[in-house]
């Protein structure tokens, strides 16, 4: 089964924010994460281009909790988004290794 674009940036927001809760700024998260997705996100597109663009849809899904999406698809992701945080938080995962399962996960063809 496809993971849909807007999951998969979501499964990523989610990574950047693990990593942000441990040692990393946002910045150096949403570098690595850049770095580890690949094309599965951006295709063609540098690393700085990347992560400036998984930035910009993270400050987006945030946007929604407080009701300022404008696009039902950036509700949808923020729901994902939520869901992603839960269950690495169930888990009982630490920062690095949960970005990691995310990344895994987002980047697996289950």
């Amino acid at each position: 089964m496809a993971l849909s674009l807007d999951f998969k940036r979501a499964i990523a927001a989610a990574a950047i924010t693990r990593l942000s809760a441990g040692r990393r700024t946002v910045d150096d998260a949403a570098k690595w994460v850049s770095e580890h997705v690949g094309d599965a996100l951006y295709a063609n597109r540098t690393v700085a281009a990347k992560t400036a663009m998984l930035l910009d849809y993270r400050k987006k899904i945030l946007a929604a909790a407080n009701g300022k999406a404008d696009q039902t698809r950036i509700a949808v992701a923020r729901y994902h988004y939520d869901q992603c945080l839960e269950w690495v938080a169930k888990a009982g995962l630490k920062p690095e290794k949960s970005a990691r399962l995310l990344i895994e996960t987002m980047r697996s063809r289950f």
